[in-house]
């Protein structure tokens, strides 16, 4: 069975709409904190307050989902333009053991949670990203 850390390095995002390359960004989600699975109705419930948290920021973000690559699993999250000390606050808020960041078009895995590992380069974001129109996740 694969650890949490290998299933978040094999990420890919289902985006509405490409985020252009130059801008960093943090990938956030407030879904199954400390990677626990929770249900759809609490999962909705932080995702709220995260998306609260963030409009505070005053900064641009988008909706995407983080899936696994057979897109049998995702999870909601947002792409927000921050720095990545306030990202890490935000995803430590919502007890998440690990973000995303991306910088000048390269993608990283951070620990938050899991400070037994290490950010890890996970190459280019747009080799990542998949586009979908519709609302096809939760």
């Amino acid at each position: 069975m694969k650890s949490l850390w290998q299933l978040y390095s094999e990420t890919v995002f289902l985006l509405e709409q490409p985020l252009g390359e130059q801008i960093d960004f943090a990938i956030i989600t407030a879904y199954n904190p400390k990677g626990q699975a929770c249900t759809l109705g609490f999962n909705r419930l932080q995702d709220k307050a995260l998306q609260a948290d963030i409009t505070n920021f005053r900064t641009p973000y988008r909706r995407l989902w983080g899936c696994s690559p057979q897109l049998d699993y995702s999870e909601k999250s947002w792409a927000v333009s921050i720095n990545k000390q306030q990202a890490l606050t935000l995803a430590t808020k919502y007890q998440q053991n690990a973000l995303y960041w991306v910088e000048q078009g390269e993608l990283f895995l951070i620990p938050c949670m899991l400070t037994s590992h290490n950010e890890e380069n996970l190459g280019r974001f747009k080799s990542r990203c998949q586009y979908q129109i519709t609302d096809c996740c939760t």
